[in-house]
């Protein structure tokens, strides 16, 4: 494919919102570090300069200060979100010290050990969602699982009652444009909107857990709270890290679930063998991962001039670290190995790496596990619907289905 790198456009061109694998091969081998044409905006797709970004945090914060999104013309521009410094700025996009104070608050809670106890809840919902599944022989995916289990999953882990899942994904998904990098104006109004519907959920929630005794308080809400009347935590902080861990929490997954099932759809050999061999799974999704994971970049935002590989950045300049690029191989490298194989499992960068490497990465590992356990386990055939094509939202941050429809036969 023929990539003009002086196009402003080209990132937002159709097919390569639709399928970035060409632009992320054409930037590994012409430009690791490619300024976006007419702007202060460098994406980052070699490992190794990556590597170098995350060891050098004050001079590419993590704040969010700033993000693209689509002009008249097509092209991508910045749209201001907070200043640098700003306290809004918590966890995953909080410098240290405040990262540190956040993710070591959080950290305990959020363990392969920590989170081992949802399994069984969230086993048993899976089950309940796929019997009118199976019972039509076909149905949607993203509303059958890929949308409402990692939901149910952040409403045990914070402590909420599974009836806060629903309007919880209908707000994130509002909220989700913001991000999306194809979004218009009037779309980034629309998000900004949604994000306050989801701001004022938040804080209802939170303000809830404060007016209740301290023996009737559970998951993390229980810890924030704990944390504010022990001046750890503001309450704007917590309402905030709240609001990061909904959407995070939620849009990820669901995007690793979908993926998934349609890669399996399209590999019946694939299916066989994880039916006949359940405890490859894991190793598969992390290849899927690193193949297709949904994180495609996180920003990070220069306090001052400086150079990355032969590149110069001026201050206050994006940075995009395109995760998704670096899980390419290089020029001259072997290709990334077949989903059947575990030979990398774990070697990708599709939960991020350093010091803000995704801390719900255990959660969302179980909950995709168990969603493809299950789904294999009771089902002989998994295909797609040959009427309805995948559909994937448009997104330059995130790879999601917005549906996924398949036809199942029952084991």
């Amino acid at each position: 494919m023929d990539l003009d790198l002086d196009d402003a456009t080209l990132w937002l061109r159709d097919d390569l919102v639709a399928d970035p694998r060409p632009l992320y091969d054409a930037l590994r081998r012409r430009a690791p570090v490619w300024r976006l044409p007419g702007q202060d905006s460098y994406l980052v797709a070699d490992p190794a300069l990556i590597r170098e970004v995350l060891g050098r945090p004050t001079e590419f914060s993590s704040n969010l200060v700033s993000l693209l999104h689509r002009d008249s013309n097509g092209c991508p521009v910045a749209f201001p979100m907070a200043p640098y410094g700003d306290p809004i700025h918590v966890l995953a996009t909080a410098d240290p010290p405040v990262h540190t104070r956040h993710r070591k608050l959080l950290q305990p809670h959020l363990t392969p050990a920590a989170i081992a106890r949802l399994e069984r809840p969230l086993r048993q919902f899976v089950d309940r969602q796929l019997s009118p599944l199976l019972a039509a022989g076909r149905g949607d995916i993203v509303a059958c699982l890929g949308d409402p289990l990692p939901a149910l999953g952040i409403c045990y882990l914070v402590g909420l009652p599974p009836e806060d899942a629903a309007p919880m994904v209908s707000r994130v998904a509002g909220m989700s444009p913001l991000l999306d990098g194809v979004t218009d104006i009037e779309g980034i109004s629309q998000a900004v909107t949604a994000t306050l519907e989801l701001y004022q959920f938040t804080e209802t929630r939170l303000h809830s857990a404060r007016n209740r005794p301290s023996a009737e308080r559970s998951g993390l809400l229980a810890m924030l709270v704990d944390a504010i009347e022990a001046a750890l935590l503001t309450v704007d902080e917590a309402r905030n890290i709240l609001l990061q861990i909904f959407s995070a929490g939620t849009e990820t997954t669901s995007s690793l679930i979908s993926n998934a099932i349609e890669i399996l759809a399209h590999r019946p050999d694939l299916q066989a063998q994880l039916r006949n061999h359940p405890e490859q799974i894991p190793a598969a999704l992390e290849d899927i991962l690193r193949d297709d994971g949904p994180f495609q970049f996180h920003y990070r935002w220069t306090t001052t001039d400086t150079t990355l590989g032969d590149v110069r950045i001026p201050a206050n300049s994006r940075v995009l670290l395109m995760w998704a690029a670096a899980n390419r191989s290089a020029p001259r490298e072997p290709a990334s190995p077949d989903h059947d194989s575990d030979a990398l499992a774990g070697t990708h960068l599709a939960f991020g790496r350093g010091l803000h490497f995704c801390i719900g990465a255990p959660l969302a590992r179980l909950e995709s596990r168990i969603a493809i356990e299950q789904l294999l386990a009771r089902t002989s055939h998994l295909g797609l619907d040959p009427d309805q094509v995948p559909v994937r939202r448009p997104s330059i941050f995130l790879r999601r289905h917005a549906s996924l429809l398949v036809t199942v036969e029952k084991a």
